[in-house]
């Protein structure tokens, strides 16, 4: 995957790269609400609406073909669903107090980032975010569901697709069922036939060449990658920042040698 941040009014300017594997203050997690030693911050709940002017956070995706220099095989999913939970802003992958933007708890937002549709995570006020220049964000992932084609191989083989979905992040509310971090079904379909269903899986891994790291070693996990944020909350106006994800044969893998 690589990702862009589109440029709106004192926030977000365009990032790439690679991100380290930061996390929240040791002892917190970003479902708590009073995250030890972090600094501000909006729920998005109004729990700690300043008023004024909003700064609203949306999430699209896109499928612009680009470069793969990884040596994979690739394929562009049919769908690829993040459910958002949460945002952290921090100065630097050291920061000792990052800021919490955005919590939504077990109410986590889905986008299906091949649609190319633009979906609003959260609004939140401009005066809970600390005045400041932020290096890195981290966005709290509670699941993920994607689909891709494949060819299954036994007694006969027949082409169909993986429909699947993981939760990355404990009390990931999955279809009305709260699960736990690590759950994943994976089914094999034709059509509208599923011919098989699996549950249980690791934690996928994400290459860092992309400019997005995946930060597991938590409760939760966090998408990480660094970007430039200014943050001047006294702006007059309404803000709104759109990040994009370009998942373009985001589904990567190595060929096993012979035939199918």
């Amino acid at each position: 995957m690589t990702l862009s941040v589109l440029a709106v009014p004192v926030l977000f300017a365009a990032c790439g790269g690679e991100a380290g594997a930061v996390g929240p203050p040791p002892g917190s997690s970003s479902g708590s609400s009073g995250a030890s030693g972090s600094s501000g911050g909006g729920s998005g709940t109004g729990a700690e609406d300043r008023g004024g002017p909003r700064l609203t956070l949306a999430l699209r995706g896109s499928v612009t073909p680009v470069a793969h220099a990884d040596g994979l095989s690739g394929q562009t999913p049919s769908k690829q669903v993040v459910a958002i939970k949460s945002l952290w802003l921090y100065t630097s992958a050291a920061d000792p107090s990052p800021v919490k933007v955005l919590d939504l708890g077990a109410k986590s937002v889905e986008t299906d980032l091949v649609t190319g549709v633009t979906s609003e995570i959260g609004t939140v006020a401009l005066r809970s975010i600390p005045a400041g220049t932020y290096t890195l964000a981290k966005v709290g992932t509670a699941y993920v569901r994607y689909s891709v084609a494949a060819r299954m191989h036994g007694p006969i083989t027949v082409d169909g697709r993986y429909d699947n979905v993981q939760a990355l992040s404990d009390g990931a509310v999955i279809d009305g069922i709260t699960r736990a971090k690590g759950w994943y079904r994976y089914a094999f379909s034709v059509g509208a036939m599923p011919y098989g269903v699996v549950e249980g899986a690791p934690v996928p891994q994400v290459p860092a060449t992309g400019g997005i790291a995946l930060d597991s070693a938590g409760s939760d996990s966090f998408y990480v990658f660094p970007t430039r944020v200014v943050i001047d909350p006294t702006v007059p106006n309404d803000q709104r920042a759109v990040c994009e994800v370009n998942v373009h044969e985001s589904f990567r893998w190595q060929d096993q040698d012979g035939a199918g």
